[in-house]
């Protein structure tokens, strides 16, 4: 199989649940790159928190590419060029405000460096009811994560703003997400997508965690836009995932990989499926397909 790129969804798909790579899995995209393979990270994240993760699989020295933000930007180790497209208008940005404010969740407003947060105070008190149980630090951000009811990412968005209405939404966004548990969300984004989908891309990255774009921005775009840049065709790119926002670039490789924990609907537009990301499965899938 003539692979030249590898494409890799990071949260619940690289990383395992600690945020790590594992060493038998970073040996072999190393060894790849060696060879010539160019590595992608392709995530909901920012450049911000991907630049370490990178450089620790020397895709600095190797010359990768990251595709940020679901399709945002395009990042070019070798060249130190960044291509951005397709950013959210504030206009768009504050109608997804009012609109899910009617129901008791989270909106979170990604920039580049920082996050407009709001919660309803409802779920505020939930929160702080959360931080008590769980003996969470008062400093402790209200901010949730992918996985998690409380989550600190002030490493990679150090500017969360906390918001309380649309008019403090001051900036073009990369992206919106929607969070809150698991069983109340999925009635929330089966009535958004009918009322939404035509005008946004609308897709579950976990069970619990709603991310909203516009329409051209999606990770599959991002790898058509990186085959133009590199005149590597999009068959010859291998690519993994386990969220809805993974399925667009997974049908676009020439072989689309989910993963053991994707949700169904990754796996049923997936041409493989490998382990979870706990159990190495893009090590795996690399030997099975590429071999040692």
């Amino acid at each position: 199989m003539n692979i030249q790129v590898i494409a890799m969804d990071m949260d619940g798909t690289l990383l395992h649940k600690d945020n790590t790579i594992s060493k038998q899995t970073k040996k072999q995209l190393i060894r790849l790159q060696k060879q010539g393979v160019k590595l992608v990270l392709a995530s909901g994240r920012s450049y911000t928190r991907l630049m370490r993760y990178a450089k620790e699989l020397k895709m600095d020295v190797y010359g990768g590419y990251l595709i940020e933000v679901n399709g945002v930007a395009i990042y070019d180790f070798k060249e130190k060029k960044r291509y951005i497209d397709g950013r959210m208008p504030i206009s768009n940005a504050k109608e997804l405000f009012h609109y899910f404010s009617k129901w008791n969740v989270e909106y979170l407003g990604y920039m580049d460096e920082g996050v407009f947060d709001y919660n309803p105070e409802s779920l505020l008190e939930e929160k702080r009811r959360y931080r008590v149980e769980h003996h969470i630090l008062d400093d402790f951000p209200w901010t949730s994560g992918t996985f998690h009811f409380l989550a600190d990412f002030r490493d990679g968005y150090p500017d969360i703003r906390t918001i309380m209405s649309a008019d403090e939404i001051t900036e073009e966004l990369n992206k919106v997400v929607i969070t809150y548990h698991a069983d109340v969300l999925n009635e929330i984004v089966k009535i958004a997508r009918k009322e939404l989908g035509d005008r946004y891309w609308l897709g579950l990255t976990s069970d619990r965690w709603l991310e909203i774009s516009m329409p051209t921005v999606t990770k599959g775009q991002g790898l058509e836009k990186l085959s133009k840049i590199t005149n590597i065709p999009l068959e010859q790119m291998m690519a993994f995932g386990d969220g809805e926002n993974d399925i667009d670039m997974l049908q676009k490789a020439g072989l689309g990989i989910a993963m053991g924990n994707a949700l169904d609907t990754v796996k049923e537009a997936a041409d493989a499926c490998t382990c979870t990301n706990n159990e190495d499965g893009i090590y795996h899938a690399i030997i099975k397909y590429l071999g040692k």
